[in-house]
């Protein structure tokens, strides 16, 4: 892990911000907000950024890069609650219970903004709109939770890997500022089997019959979906209903 506490970028400037906790605020709260930020972070590919069970100082909006956030289960198998792309919001604890319950772990080389959790909550205060930008990314996050989770119980692989797939393939195609329709993907066949609950045979199986129907191209860590209206027909969901949730459109 390095980490950096000068020339930090200014967030009214920020490519993510739209998309992230400040994208709440309004240009003149920035220079309190801004002023929570301790350091920007980074980690390679497969380091932790914490453990499940630790108490955490510091919060942290991911500014570059995919995180796995995963908890172990008791049979040796891991469950994978979400992948945190650019924007998310992460390890901000509040109640009287501090231990994390889940690990985060790079899947790229990530940057990510930090924030000391004690001073955040003096923050929010004396900035009430703080705390409305919390609850609103927060709200953003359960709701995009439940739709997947919806997903998850009632549908086939097929259905369950397309939903994922397009999911994420919206929320970064909108990061990317350069004219292109391929995204950098990180994950593995296994990672989408440990957040589905199948076999990575079975995840394996539906990607080529995916790439059959010329719904995905995924090759050399990057995914391209041609036609994202005949991939949401697989994941049973309307694309403007879709991008409405990913994007808040």
């Amino acid at each position: 892990m390095k980490s950096n506490s000068t020339n930090l970028p200014k967030c009214e400037n920020c490519a993510i911000r739209a998309t992230a906790l400040f994208g709440e605020l309004e240009t003149r709260h920035l220079d309190k907000a801004r002023a929570l930020r301790s350091a920007q972070v980074s980690y390679t590919t497969g380091e932790y950024l914490y453990h499940e069970g630790d108490i955490p100082t510091r919060a942290f909006t991911v500014y570059k890069g995919w995180v796995t956030l995963f908890k172990n289960l008791r049979n040796g198998d891991r469950q994978i609650l979400r992948f945190a792309l650019p924007g998310d919001f992460l390890c901000y604890k509040v109640g009287k219970n501090k231990h994390i319950d889940h690990s985060a772990i790079a899947v790229s080389d990530v940057t990510l903004c930090a924030f000391p959790i004690d001073r955040f909550r003096e923050v929010i205060s004396e900035l009430p709109e703080l705390s409305f930008a919390l609850s609103s990314i927060t709200e953003t996050t359960i709701k995009r939770c439940h739709t997947a989770l919806t997903t998850i119980a009632s549908h086939p692989a097929e259905t369950k890997v397309a939903y994922l797939l397009l999911s994420l393939y919206i929320r970064e195609m909108s990061l990317l500022r350069q004219s292109t329709d391929r995204i950098p993907f990180p994950i593995t066949q296994e990672d989408i089997a440990d957040a589905l609950g199948l076999t990575a045979i079975h995840v394996n199986r539906v990607f080529q019959s995916l790439r059959k129907k010329n719904l995905i191209v995924c090759k050399n860590r990057s995914l391209q979906v041609p036609d994202r209206e005949a991939l949401a027909n697989v994941a049973k969901i309307s694309l403007p209903e879709l991008e409405q949730l990913m994007l808040g459109v």
